[in-house]
C-alpha cells in the first residue's frame, strides 16, 4: 500500500511538469507582449544615449531572438536562477525569500478567519435546513462571492480607520515608530515572540486583521457551500439514519459520524482556496502596502521588470500543485476509501 501511494505521488509530480512548462511558456510570451522596453526603463538617467540603451539591451539578452531568450530562461530556471530585479538590484530569489514570509503569514491568518466563519455556519445551515440560520448562510455566501476583496478592504478602512478610529493606519506590517524584531523566520509575530516582545506581537496581529479579512471574504463562499452540502449529504445517508434508529446521541452522530465524512470535499476546497490566496492577494497587498510578493510583483510589472513577474507566476503555480497534492495525501490518510488521483 505504501509503495502504491509513493508511486501515485511520483506520478502526480511527473504529470505536473507539463502544466508548469505550460505556465512558463504562457508567462514568457505574455510578458514580452506587454508594451514597454525594459532596457529603456532601466536606462532612465538623463545622461543615457542610444548606445547605452543598446548596451543594456545586449547585457539583458534582449538583442537575441525570442526563442533564444526562452532557452536561456529555461536554463536559468533549471539552475534556480530567476534573474536580477532592475528595481531592487538584487537576485529575484533573494527578494522573494525576504517577502514570501509576509505573504504566507497574511494568507494563513486570512485562511483561519475564513474557516472560523465558514465551517460552523455551514454545519449549522445543514443541521437547521431552511431555518433563519440557513437563510443567513445563503446571504453571507452571496455577499462573499459577489464582493471583491479590495472593495471589502476599502469598506473596512473607511469604517474602522476613518469613521470609528479603532484600527491602526492601514499601511505595512508595523507602525512607522515601532522597531521590527530581528529577522529569524520572516514571520513578524513569531520573530517578535522569540524575543518576548509581546507588544509587537499584538501590534502585528492587529495590523493583519483588516487585510486578512479582505482576503478571507472570497474564501468564505466556497468553503461554506461545500461544508453545508457535505453535511446535508452525510446527514441524509443511511448510516446516519441507522444511528438515529439505534438511539445514538445527536451530538455524537454530528461530530463522530457526519462531520468526518462531510470534511473530505471541504478539504479539497481548502487546498485550492489556500493556494489561491497566495497568488490572489496582489490587490490586497497593494491596498494595505503589505510588503509581500504580491505588491512586489505589481511594482515589477509597472516598472517593466520581467524577472520578478515571471518568477511570481511560476512560484504560485508550484505552490498550487504542491498544495493540491498535499490535500490529496491528507484525504487519503483520513479516509481509506479516498483514492489518490493519478
Amino acid at each position: 500500500m505504501k509503495y502504491r501511494t509513493l508511486r501515485l505521488i511520483l506520478w502526480r509530480l511527473l504529470m505536473a511538469l507539463p502544466i508548469l512548462f505550460g505556465v512558463i511558456v504562457v508567462t514568457f510570451v505574455l510578458i514580452r507582449a506587454l508594451p514597454g522596453d525594459p532596457a529603456i526603463a532601466y536606462a532612465s538617467g538623463p545622461s543615457m544615449d542610444q548606445e547605452d540603451i543598446e548596451a543594456i539591451r545586449r547585457a539583458m539578452g534582449l538583442d537575441k531572438s525570442v526563442f533564444q531568450q526562452f532557452l536561456i530562461y529555461l536554463s536559468n530556471i533549471a539552475h534556480l536562477n530567476f534573474g536580477t530585479s532592475m528595481i531592487t538590484g538584487q537576485p529575484v530569489l533573494q527578494d522573494f525569500a525576504e517577502r514570501l514570509p509576509a505573504t504566507i503569514e497574511l494568507a494563513i491568518v486570512a485562511f483561519a478567519m475564513s474557516l472560523i466563519v465558514a465551517l460552523p455556519v455551514g454545519v449549522l445551515a445543514a443541521v437547521y435546513r431552511d431555518s433563519w440560520i440557513d437563510q443567513l448562510s445563503r446571504v453571507i455566501t452571496s455577499i462573499s462571492a459577489a464582493m471583491p476583496g479590495f472593495f471589502f478592504g476599502l469598506i473596512l478602512i473607511f469604517i474602522f480607520y476613518f469613521v470609528l478610529s479603532l484600527a491602526p493606519e492601514p499601511i505595512g506590517r508595523l507602525s512607522g515608530w515601532t522597531i521590527a524584531p530581528p529577522t529569524v523566520t520572516g514571520f513578524m509575530t513569531i520573530d517578535a515572540a522569540l524575543i518576548g516582545d509581546w507588544e509587537v506581537v499584538r501590534e502585528a496581529i492587529v495590523k493583519m486583521l483588516m487585510p486578512a479579512a479582505s482576503m478571507a471574504i472570497f474564501a468564505v463562499a466556497p468553503l461554506m457551500r461545500m461544508m453545508r452540502g457535505g453535511m446535508i449529504d452525510a446527514l441524509d445517508s443511511d448510516y446516519i439514519k441507522a444511528a438515529r434508529a439505534y438511539g445514538v446521541p445527536g451530538w455524537k452522530i454530528l461530530l463522530q459520524y457526519a462531520l468526518p465524512n462531510a470534511m473530505l470535499p471541504v478539504l479539497a476546497t481548502m487546498g485550492m482556496v489556500l493556494s489561491t490566496m497566495l497568488g490572489a492577494n496582489i490587490m490586497i497587498e497593494k491596498l494595505f502596502a503589505w510588503p509581500g510578493i504580491g505588491s512586489y510583483s505589481v511594482n515589477a510589472l509597472i516598472g517593466v521588470d520581467y524577472a520578478p513577474v515571471q518568477a511570481f507566476v511560476l512560484i504560485v503555480a508550484v505552490l498550487f500543485v504542491l498544495m493540491t497534492l498535499a490535500i490529496d495525501i491528507l484525504s487519503a490518510a483520513i479516509d481509506p476509501r479516498y483514492k489518490l488521483k493519478g
